[in-house]
């Protein structure tokens, strides 16, 4: 039901919208080159890369830690460089940010902790106490409200730094690598809460990561960067069907499968199943139909939040292998050869 919620919200229009951006430090260095993105509203947005290739960077340009030092950042049609300091705050209310490390007061507990961000933003006191209630509920700490800081796990402090950055009743939440200090079980855990919370609260979420797992469990949209550029863009299934750029292949796992196999690479093949596909029998079909030798290498199954993906190294060989190529591709699967 969870799911069903999230795929059926009204994506309306595109609640971000980066255009033509650059971003240069003042010692020369080039963190973004010509970053162009949309994110719709209602998107679980996933940016990935490798260490320095400018997630971070980018992240920060979503709320104006950061600004450009050329093109635009619109949020909700609103270019938010040319807000002044006021309106630029009261922009930055609408937008929630969780980080790596929690970025939590050691010295406050964690009713108080939730309450800073309300504080902040002038509430009444009245005000404060239902809501720092409410948001401890929908993050479900409500036994933990009286509890400092270094008394929680690390999963709990992430559910009192997401429900203080959902304290303002935010449009859109950032989150910079926000499972990485997790462990495995702790990650899903969280991933479920923001998908939860996302289907609940009409949530825009973009977030940041190294970890391909997490771009697999929850997001719908994902971008992939490199160098500060955006390299492939587009939904987590076509991509993870269709991955064309190196860098892609390599955070999805494909360079390494490939690297394993020792034998000659002319006659290599990546199957990809997706869709009503993905359950018959068309490999077994091709060999009663064509002249042909299959040697399966190797075979995964990626489980993305809606379906699963399945991927088939084969080694085919034999007089008619184009044409139970061609077949394969006329039966809607997916065929490259698997070395460029």
């Amino acid at each position: 039901m969870k799911l069903a919620l999230c795929e059926n919200y009204k994506k309306e229009y595109a609640i971000i919208s980066i255009k033509n951006v650059y971003k240069t430090y003042d010692n020369g260095f080039e963190a973004l080159k010509d970053i162009n993105l949309e994110v719709q509203k209602g998107d679980i947005f996933g940016i990935i890369g490798y260490s320095g290739a400018g997630k971070s960077t980018l992240i920060r340009l979503l709320n104006a830690l950061e600004l450009p030092t050329s093109g635009e950042v619109l949020i909700d049609g609103i270019n938010i460089a040319s807000l002044d300091s006021k309106n630029l705050q009261l922009t930055r209310q609408k937008i929630g940010m969780i980080f790596q490390h929690f970025n939590l007061l050691s010295s406050r507990n964690v009713y108080s902790n939730i309450a800073y961000a309300l504080e902040i933003a002038g509430w009444k006191r009245s005000d404060i106490k239902v809501r720092v209630n409410e948001l401890l509920g929908l993050v479900g700490l409500s036994e933990k409200k009286d509890s400092y800081i270094k008394e929680l796990s690390g999963g709990q402090k992430q559910r009192v730094a997401i429900a203080r950055a959902l304290a303002n009743h935010p449009k859109v939440l950032l989150c910079d690598e926000a499972t990485s200090a997790l462990d495995s079980k702790t990650t899903k855990d969280i991933l479920e809460l923001l998908r939860d919370l996302q289907a609940r609260l009409g949530l825009t979420i973009v977030l940041i990561t190294h970890q391909i797992e997490v771009i697999k469990e929850i997001c719908n949209k994902m971008c992939v960067i490199s160098a500060g550029k955006i390299v492939e863009s587009g939904d987590v299934i076509s991509i993870f069907a269709k991955a064309s750029n190196k860098v892609t292949k390599e955070l999805l796992g494909y360079e390494d499968e490939l690297e394993a196999i020792k034998i000659e690479r002319e006659f290599i093949y990546r199957v990809v199943f997706t869709g009503p596909k993905y359950s018959q029998p068309l490999i077994s079909q091709a060999i009663k139909h064509f002249d042909i030798e299959v040697n399966i290498i190797s075979g995964h199954i990626d489980e993305l939040r809606s379906k699963e993906i399945g991927h088939l190294v084969l080694e085919i060989k034999g007089k008619e292998a184009n044409l139970a190529l061609a077949w394969l591709k006329e039966q809607g699967l997916e065929v490259e050869k698997a070395y460029a």
